[in-house]
C-alpha cells in the first residue's frame, strides 16, 4: 500500500521546495540581522603570542614528560596563580581580569599519542583596546617564559658548574703531568676527559632542546569588526536562517507527504 511506503529524500525535497520562499526569506532576514549585529556589538581586539615551553630530557637524552611541558597539563600550569599574578603585576590588571581576558592553549603535535613531545603554548588576549591586547599577550608570554625557565635554569646551572669544575681539574692534571707524568695521573686525565666530554654533550643537549623561548610576540591585534569577521558572522547567520527556514517550511506544508505510486 502507498501508506506503507518509506519516506524518501525526494519527498523531503518536494516538501522543502513547496516552502522555498519561506526558506529564502528566513535566510535573507537572518543574514541581515547578523550583519547588523556586527555594527552594534562592542569592538574587541585579539592579540596572540606563542612560547616554546622547553622539553625535559632524561640523563640518557630521552624526552621526558613534566607537568609544565605535557600538553594535557601545561595550559593549567600556565593559568595558575604564579603566572597570572606576575601578569597582573606587569600589566596593572587584576588577576580576575587577566584570567577573563586571556586564553592559553597547548595543542598536542598532530599525529602523536604520547605526551612527552615538545609543546608550544598559544596565548590569546582579548581587550577593548588594541594596544592593551598586545601588551597583555606579550606580558603573559614573558611570565610563561619565566615560569617555564625555572626548571631549565636549575638543570643548566648545575651542568655548567660541573663542566667548569671538570675543566679546572683537567688543567690541574695536565700541569701535574707536565711536571712529572705518572701512570696514575695519566689514567685520571683519560677518565676525566671522558666525563668532561659527556658533561659537555649533555649541557649542549639541554641548552638546545630544553631551553624555553618566546616563539612569537604580538605585534598587532585583529579586530572583531574587521571585514572578514563581519563576513563570517553574516554567513553564519544565513546558515542558521536557512536551517530555521527549512523547519518552518516543513511545518507550514503539513509535513512530508508521500508521493503515491501509480497502480
Amino acid at each position: 500500500m502507498a501508506s506503507d511506503r518509506e519516506i524518501t529524500i525526494g519527498d523531503v525535497w518536494r516538501a522543502i521546495w513547496r516552502g522555498r520562499w519561506i526558506v529564502l526569506a528566513t535566510t535573507v532576514v537572518a543574514a541581515i540581522v547578523a550583519f547588523a549585529i556586527t555594527f552594534t556589538a562592542d569592538t574587541t581586539y585579539t592579540a596572540t603570542s606563542k612560547v616554546y615551553l622547553g622539553q625535559a630530557t632524561t640523563m640518557m637524552g630521552n624526552l621526558a614528560s613534566t607537568p609544565g611541558t605535557n600538553p594535557l597539563t601545561a595550559a593549567t600550569m600556565l593559568q595558575g596563580d604564579l603566572v597570572v599574578d606576575a601578569v597582573a603585576e606587569a600589566t596593572g590588571l587584576t588577576p580576575g581580569t587577566v584570567r577573563a581576558k586571556t586564553d592559553v592553549a597547548v595543542p598536542r603535535a598532530p599525529g602523536t599519542v604520547t605526551t612527552n613531545q615538545p609543546a608550544i603554548a598559544s596565548i590569546t588576549a582579548t581587550m577593548a583596546n588594541r594596544d592593551e591586547a598586545v601588551r597583555l599577550a606579550n606580558a603573559y608570554a614573558e611570565a610563561a617564559l619565566t615560569n617555564a625557565s625555572s626548571g631549565f635554569d636549575a638543570v643548566s646551572g648545575t651542568l655548567q658548574q660541573q663542566v667548569r669544575r671538570l675543566r679546572v681539574e683537567q688543567v690541574r692534571l695536565q700541569a701535574a703531568i707536565a711536571r712529572q707524568p705518572t701512570p696514575e695521573n695519566l689514567n685520571q686525565l683519560t677518565d676525566l676527559r671522558e666525563v668532561l666530554a659527556e658533561s659537555e654533550l649533555q649541557l649542549a643537549r639541554v641548552q638546545q632542546i630544553e631551553a624555553p623561548a618566546i616563539v612569537t610576540v604580538a605585534k598587532g591585534a585583529s579586530s572583531s569588526a574587521s571585514t572578514s569577521n563581519r563576513v563570517r558572522t553574516t554567513i553564519l547567520g544565513a546558515v542558521i536562517g536557512f536551517l530555521v527556514g527549512i523547519v518552518i517550511a516543513l511545518a507550514a506544508s503539513g509535513g512530508i507527504r508521500r508521493e503515491t505510486e501509480p497502480a
